[in-house]
């Protein structure tokens, strides 16, 4: 069983108490793609090849859509727990500037379903 740090609705450490909340199985899978969907590339000190390329692939004069699905498939692929991706929807809102992201990942903790909104 692997566990992780709980993430609350606005990311920062979820907290009973005085105790950390930690989360393991489909919610650890879960958080641990969204953390990985809202971490550009290069932010992460600590390993700078981790995260989204945005401003290589996404965010770019013109975007690709498949381009930025494959992107996408591929960094929720290498989340350690996921086996593939087997639907992805793409919602594109130029005018606001927000990506949303729908999914439904096969884990191995059975298939979950999300969606990310990236500001």
């Amino acid at each position: 069983m692997s566990l992780d740090l709980k993430l609350n609705a606005v990311h920062d450490l979820a907290v009973d108490g005085t105790n950390v909340v930690l989360v393991d199985g489909a919610s650890r899978v879960r958080q641990q793609i969204k953390v990985t969907l809202m971490t550009w590339f290069g932010e992460y000190f600590l390993d700078v090849t981790f995260g989204v390329p945005y401003l290589e692939s996404i965010l770019v004069k013109r975007p690709n859509r498949s381009e930025i699905e494959a992107v996408l498939r591929q960094r929720i692929n290498d989340v350690p727990g996921v086996t593939g991706v087997a639907s992805m929807q793409l919602n594109i809102d130029r005018e606001r500037r927000r990506l949303e992201v729908s999914f439904q990942a096969n884990t191995h903790e059975g298939l979950i379903a999300d969606t990310i909104t990236l500001e």
